[in-house]
């Protein structure tokens, strides 16, 4: 019996179980919402400590890019400080805003997805509520991503040393793009293993490090099927991408006709249709890496049973002639045409005179 598709099974999980689908919206939403309140909120409160004096106004509205500039510069010199303060506020909230959500909803919609799994296998699981484990793992995705950031900053001041004079502009982006590309793919791997670590450490109560490595070991077995899966994902998120763009700029074609706050209502109502259809792909496709690490147990089933269940005619003949000391066997020809070897048969033809 054929297995499954991991890519079938994804989408048949969200018909399944719609719930899981609002679930990851929800939080993911709820999360954007706090973090574009948190962003509105320091920037009045950054704003509010510019003072703009009247000279600067005016200065301001010449356009001039060298007198913006200058002004630009006289209005900041003492407000890096507050700067600084406000984004550290801001990156730490949404830092442990990020582990708390993600680790609840985690939990939560993945515990399901695996006892759908089961279900579909015919076996009842019990799955484990490894919060603190799921949590670590969170920790340290956010660990990575300010990682990221310091590398991408490194990589940058590593290639100034390059061209300092800003002579050679493609020496510049040599160094910076190939340091900030391998520091991107250890930390996207690393990221790979701690999207995938959640499923044992929930299914198999695996803690931190064993969780990481039953998903290395996942990966290693089953590189084939998670590489098909993501390219057939990343091929639907293109795919939507292309026509979510489309039905964006649709409306300027209208610029004339309609009013523009209907063209801007319209094109901001594309920007929640795109998360919703994007969190429901991220499901169908974390599904698909559930599908595959529950294959993993289920190996495919081997046939088991006398070798005479299996002989045709042919098998029979091939035999005796690698070995001629094998005694004769009377074959019976079952319906369906397997060839079995009758054991009486075989026992008369040793006890038959020569």
């Amino acid at each position: 019996m054929p297995r499954p598709s991991p890519f079938a099974r994804g989408f048949r999980s969200l018909r399944r179980e719609p719930s899981v689908l609002l679930a990851e919206i929800a939080w993911r939403w709820l999360f954007g919402g706090i973090a574009t309140v948190l962003l509105i909120w320091a920037t009045l409160v950054f704003l509010r400590a510019i003072e703009v004096s009247k000279a600067n106004q005016f200065l301001l509205r010449t356009f001039n890019p060298e007198i913006i500039r200058y002004v630009m510069r006289d209005l900041l010199q003492h407000k890096w400080e507050l700067l600084a303060r406000l984004g550290l506020i801001v990156s730490v909230s949404l830092s442990f805003l990020w582990i708390l959500t993600a680790a609840i909803a985690r939990t939560a919609t993945t515990r399901v997805l695996l006892d759908q799994s089961a279900d579909s296998y015919g076996q009842e699981r019990d799955t484990h509520v490894n919060l603190r484990t799921v949590g670590a793992l969170q920790l340290i995705r956010v660990a990575l991503l300010w990682i990221g950031l310091a590398a991408y900053v490194l990589s940058a001041l590593i290639a100034s040393r390059v061209n300092p004079n800003g002579d050679h502009i493609g020496a510049f982006l040599l160094v910076f793009f190939t340091l900030f590309l391998i520091a991107a793919m250890v930390l996207s791997f690393f990221n790979w293993l701690l999207l995938l670590a959640p499923i044992f450490a929930l299914r198999d109560g695996e803690r931190f490090s064993n969780a990481i490595l039953a998903a290395w070991q996942l990966t290693r077995d089953r590189a084939g099927s998670l590489v098909a899966l993501n390219l057939a994902h990343l091929a639907l998120r293109l795919i939507w991408i292309v026509f979510i763009s489309g039905i964006g700029l649709a409306p300027f074609g209208f610029v004339h006709i309609v009013p523009k706050i209907v063209i801007f209502l319209a094109v901001a109502a594309t920007t929640p249709l795109y998360c919703a259809v994007a969190d429901a792909l991220f499901v169908a496709r974390y599904a698909g890496y559930i599908e595959i690490a529950e294959q993993q147990l289920h190996p495919d089933p081997v046939f088991a049973g006398p070798a005479s269940e299996f002989l045709t005619p042919a098998h029979t003949i091939l035999l005796q002639a690698a070995d001629p000391q094998l005694p004769e066997a009377r074959q019976e020809i079952a319906p369906d045409g397997v060839a079995e070897v009758s054991p009486q048969s075989t026992q008369e033809d040793d006890e038959s005179p020569h």
